[in-house]
């Protein structure tokens, strides 16, 4: 009994480690700081806002929105254009143009202009396969000079982004990136 009792308990601490945290690892622009605005998690979706520090979820000037679906497995082309076609649809005054397209990783881009209570921004939209489902980033700027000024920077924050997996809940892999867990 005491042998069974024993590899039963063996058995379930060795099974915790089968549960994985996946996070994403952003690195925000030096000497700026960037605060957690919003966050939501229902179900299989989390959703988290990034701003900049004195701004707030419903006034911002720039924001980063990290949205996970978690368990989903749509192919990368098709999820793209669904979300394309929603956001296009929310604001039509500017088309989108797509900078890659890979099976697993995509980012287009684009301007729009005021339309009806919808202020006008630029702003990427990367998706990508997480280990347990998709994974977007959406970078938004009100400010089309400041976009256009600093698009190189933002293109390739966005395009760094990374997912990582770990065992430990708490574990930071790099000192200042920011973290989110999916």
């Amino acid at each position: 009994m005491k042998k069974a009792l024993l590899f039963s308990l063996i058995f379930i601490f060795s099974s915790f480690c089968v549960y994985a945290y996946e996070t994403i690892i952003l690195n925000f622009p030096d000497g700026e700081v960037w605060v957690p605005a919003y966050y939501k998690k229902v179900g299989n979706e989390a959703l988290l806002q990034y701003v900049p520090q004195g701004e707030s979820s419903d006034l911002w000037t720039r924001s980063v929105v990290i949205h996970s679906y978690n368990h989903s497995a749509y192919p990368m082309n098709s999820f793209m254009a669904n979300n394309v076609a929603r956001l296009q649809k929310a604001n039509p005054t500017g088309k989108y143009k797509t900078i890659k397209m890979r099976e697993t990783d995509a980012i287009v881009t684009r301007c729009t202009n005021d339309y009806g209570k919808i202020q006008g921004q630029c702003e990427f939209f990367r998706a990508t396969f997480a280990h347990d489902g998709i994974v977007t980033i959406h970078y938004m700027n009100k400010n089309k000079t400041d976009f256009k000024d600093n698009y190189t920077l933002w293109l390739e924050i966005v395009r760094r982004a990374k997912l990582y997996n770990t065992f430990y809940r708490n574990e930071r892999m790099m000192n200042k990136a920011e973290y989110f867990e999916l």
